[in-house]
């Protein structure tokens, strides 16, 4: 597997997140691991939250989903299941949204749209954690 560094897009200010990533292609299709820890107090730039560079282009017009794990570690102490998508109309180079549960309704995904980091005395940052394939362009 090669190294990526992937990046936050959807960034209001300074990105206080580091990025750390993995990924393989075999047969036209890419498998990567993505992972994001923030180390500081970080904000989206709208309501759609967060999305996320590939390391590869995926192929357009379908719809991708892929499997997000958020560990709230000192904010909130919990691990969230939910998930990361790009969109049919995207042009492949990112994931477009990071979501999770919403708290209102458990069957609704919310954009992740923003990270403690280390404020609000946390002393450990969120960890957030993306896994998936897709076939590539």
């Amino acid at each position: 597997m090669a190294n990526y560094t992937p990046k936050l897009t959807n960034v209001r200010g300074t990105d206080g997140t580091s990025t750390a990533g993995r990924y393989a292609v075999s047969d036209g299709v890419c498998t990567f691991t993505a992972m994001i820890v923030a180390n500081k107090a970080t904000e989206a730039a709208s309501a759609e939250g967060f999305g996320l560079t590939l390391p590869v282009r995926a192929a357009s017009g379908v719809r991708y989903a892929f499997q997000l794990n958020f560990d709230g570690r000192d904010a909130d102490n919990g691990i969230w299941s939910g998930e990361a998508s790009i969109f049919a109309g995207s042009d492949g180079t990112k994931i477009d949204r990071l979501r999770t549960p919403g708290t209102t309704n458990a069957g609704s995904l919310q954009n992740i749209g923003g990270f403690y980091g280390d404020s609000e005395g946390a002393a450990a940052a969120e960890i957030v954690t993306v896994t998936g394939s897709y076939p590539v362009a």
